[in-house]
């Protein structure tokens, strides 16, 4: 059976190349993200284990408001067991290199308490004063800087110029993923980086010989209490690497396997047919149904056994251009593993698995043919099939589109209904085939003649196998408008949301939620050009019934140059004392003017009891704040509005100069528009990238089915080439048909994708359904280009077989 599998596959290798290449594409995307995915978290566990060999315990406030200062050092000292504890003060903190920009990544910029145990010197010293510090190797190699020389750090907002006095060493999880790491010396750490003024971050526990470190948990969590996280070393490494790249490499991996299926089961369908007369021939010599039926599967597994072999090592190939790719990003890559058992596992397990259960039903169609009806040259669906087959897509699609549409309420339930809809609708496609084929009959005809008839005929023939090609594009192209639809109408309400939440001309914030100091508040308010400034700080005030307000932390006396509300009761000029809230937020609670609002105001400093009184109704937009209170003076702004007596782009430049802080991020209005507009762009890029190896799988489809197609059409193209129909004609012929078919892969996935989309908007609060029309444009016109192309080479084919030679072939 295998023995005649292989001969099958040799001796129509060109029809098997293309399906085997789409599941080669699929097995690739899945190895390469499964190999990167492992060197990733490999590479961090490692770098974790590393870095705590010795610590036994590690406690941790179990909040930010817990003080754990030297007084719990001194309980921790006196438990049995504990041979060492070592006070951590970690934190936030930004090196800026020589060309003023950050040196590393700005979500994993930290900075430490130096401790000789963690980060061994590899030159220098250890920083013994406020002014001193030690970086990293890599850091340091990065931003150019050497022993000695005096760098600038930028902690909590501030930028400081402090002196390198030493490089380090260490095995920090941090400078595995492509972070830096600034260390201070432990009171100036503590200074800095304390969530409570005099205490510690952490504290690690190195256990006395002897001492199990699970023993000594317990002991440590007995003398504690409830306050403090207590972790053993075991459960700190014990890996818990979240692997979302991975989670979403490996969906779009899904996605594009799927359409794989339809290219491998269009191919055995089409191979099913043009082989019906061999198949006769086997059942004639005594072959049972099931030989038939096996044999096929045999091709099939054959087919992805070679697949999975010439996948995995595409796959390395993907791994590695992964690792290029975010090394731009995270900074140096990752070490490779080229052999992995659960990647060579995962392998085998898609590339036959997707073959075989793709070539299972052509198979069982192919062995129920009786030897007597399969020696005609094919046995086409009979119109009761498709009805019934209608039938069902129609009730899977109503159903799946009720489950979606229900997610405008509950939005867990679109994860559900999307798959059922799309699965109806391909069962549906070859319905929507013949009615797109019958409405382009006419227009096709008047303007290309007979060409277009027949071109339209040829797709009207086998609605079943246009069905199937035309999914391996549906697939691709509806998720990319599922996608393009949300983001579109996202970034338009940024957008929106920027230029009617208030009157600033510049904003200011921070790359990657880096704080926001005070004093930058009345750096930018000395800067020449600039009219007022108000910071926006984040207020919380924990009520008296327990529940939490959070009011927006402003300047009282600049107020009205920022934001546009008409107040309808009362006065923000007492706004100091007082709330003004929104009528929304009035109505939600019940507030008039006069009512007081009690609870605890959480700060900085400590928490503290407060009883503000409502001192102003105002109508807002509703992209505009909706509570506003006088901004504490401890409070950290999240952002920073400003009003200008000059050109805004010229004072924003000022801005930027005068304060010399690469982790602000300062914009005129138009400017965060513009941002908000290719932060999206960006971000849908991405997402095309990704989808682009299932588009190509999809056009692959288009290029096999236009093939089969003519090599089936042998002697018919040579009967219309006789009566007087040229080469360029054929070839016009076979593009028309490709374009309809890819054209039909569209319509239905951009209408469905969009469809899809839609309700995701609808389902949230505040967001305008935007069609981004013009990226629309885009995927058609990728479309028909698809279809041309596709049809390049089988209509070459067609055009240069001789006249006799195609009136003579044998296609069956």
């Amino acid at each position: 059976m295998f023995r005649l599998a292989f001969r099958s596959i040799l001796a129509h290798k060109a029809r098997y190349l293309l399906p085997t290449l789409g599941v080669v594409l699929g097995v690739a995307f899945v190895v390469g993200s499964l190999l990167y995915g492992d060197a990733v978290k490999t590479s961090i566990e490692r770098a974790q284990i590393r870095a705590q060999a010795d610590v036994a315990v590690k406690v941790e406030p179990d909040r930010y408001s817990t003080p754990m200062g030297d007084d719990v050092v001194g309980q921790l000292q006196s438990v049995q067991g504990v041979a060492q504890v070592r006070p951590i003060a970690d934190g936030r903190a930004f090196l800026v290199g020589k060309d003023g920009a950050l040196a590393g990544l700005p979500d994993r910029a930290a900075g430490v308490s130096y401790d000789p145990a963690r980060f061994p010197l590899s030159a220098g010293k250890a920083p013994s004063g406020p002014d001193e510090v030690a970086v990293d190797e890599a850091a340091a190699k990065k931003a150019g800087f050497n022993v000695g020389d005096t760098v600038r750090v930028i902690v909590k907002g501030v930028v400081r110029q402090v002196r390198l006095v030493g490089v380090f060493a260490g095995d920090d999880a941090r400078l595995a993923s492509g972070g830096t790491l600034v260390a201070f010396e432990l009171k100036t750490a503590v200074e800095q980086f304390a969530h409570v003024p005099g205490s510690y971050t952490a504290l690690d526990l190195v256990a006395a010989p002897g001492v199990g470190q699970d023993t000594l948990a317990t002991g440590v969590s007995a003398m504690l209490g409830k306050a403090f996280d207590v972790k053993t070393g075991h459960q700190l490494n014990t890996p818990h690497s979240d692997n979302k790249i991975t989670e979403i490499l490996l969906i779009f991996a899904a996605v594009a396997l799927f359409v794989a299926v339809f290219l491998v089961a269009n191919t055995f369908t089409m191979l099913a047919a043009a082989r019906a007369r061999e198949n006769a021939l086997l059942r004639a010599v005594g072959a049972s149904r099931k030989y038939v039926l096996r044999t096929v599967l045999a091709e099939a597994t054959v087919l992805g056994l070679i697949a999975t072999v010439l996948g995995y090592l595409l796959g390395i190939g993907a791994a590695a251009a992964l690792n290029s790719a975010f090394a731009v990003i995270n900074g140096p890559g990752v070490p490779l593993q080229v052999f992995s058992v659960g990647a060579l596992c995962a392998a085998i397990g898609v590339g036959i698995g997707v073959t075989t259960v793709a070539a299972y039903i052509p198979a069982r169609r192919a062995a129920a043919i009786p030897p007597i009806a399969a020696l005609r040259t094919g046995v086409p669906p009979t119109a009761k099939s498709l009805r019934r087959r209608n039938i069902i897509g129609l009730v899977v699609t109503l159903l799946g589109a009720a489950i979606t549409t229900a997610g405008i309420q509950a939005e867990d339930l679109i994860y559900l209904g999307a798959p059922v809809t799309m699965l109806g609708l391909i069962v549906l496609t070859p319905w929507f085939s013949l009615g797109l084929t019958k409405i382009l009959r006419g227009p096709l005809t008047r303007l290309s003649g007979m060409r277009g008839t027949l071109a339209v005929e040829n797709t009207r023939r086998n609605p079943r196998r246009t069905a199937a090609t035309a999914a391996t594009l549906m697939i691709g192209l509806s998720v990319c408008a599922a996608v393009t639809v949300p983001i579109a109408s996202v970034a338009a309400a940024d957008a929106k949301k920027s230029a009617t939440a208030d009157k600033a001309d510049i904003e200011v914030t921070t790359i990657d939620y880096a704080d926001l100091s005070a004093k930058t508040v009345t750096d930018i308010a000395k800067v020449p050009g600039v009219g007022s400034v108000t910071p926006m700080s984040p207020v919380a005030i924990q009520l008296d019934d327990g529940g939490y307000f959070n009011p927006t932390g402003v300047n009282p006396q600049s107020i009205k140059d920022f934001f546009p509300v008409t107040v309808k009761q009362g006065s923000l000029d007492q706004l100091a004392s007082g709330l003004a809230i929104s009528e929304q937020v009035a109505a939600k609670h019940g507030w008039t003017i006069g009512s007081e609002v009690s609870g605890t105001l959480k700060a900085t400093s400590g928490d503290a009891p407060a009883s503000l009184p409502i001192v102003a109704i105002y109508e807002a937009p509703e992209s505009g704040e909706q509570a506003l209170i006088a901004a504490p003076k401890d409070a950290a702004p999240q952002k920073i509005l400003v009003k200008t007596d000059q050109d805004a782009s010229t004072v924003s430049k000022s801005i930027q100069h005068a304060l010399a802080n690469p982790t602000l991020v300062v914009q005129t209005k138009a400017e965060v528009a513009e941002a908000a507009g290719s932060q999206a762009a960006v971000f849908l890029n991405i997402l095309y990238a990704l989808l682009s190896v299932s588009v190509l799988i999809g056009a692959l489809g288009v290029v096999n089915t236009m093939t089969m197609s003519t090599l089936e059409r042998v002697r018919e193209i040579g009967l219309l080439r006789a009566v007087g129909l040229g080469r360029k004609q054929v070839g016009s012929v076979l593009r028309l048909e490709s374009v309809i078919i890819a054209m039909l892969g569209a319509l239905i996935g951009l209408v469905a994708g969009c469809a899809l989309g839609a309700i995701v908007v609808l389902g949230q609060e505040k967001l305008t359904l935007v069609v981004p029309w013009e990226r629309l444009g885009v995927f058609v016109l990728v479309t028909v280009a698809i279809g041309i192309l596709a049809s390049l080479w089988p209509a070459r084919k067609a055009a240069q077989t001789p006249i006799l030679t195609a009136i003579h072939a044998d296609t069956e």
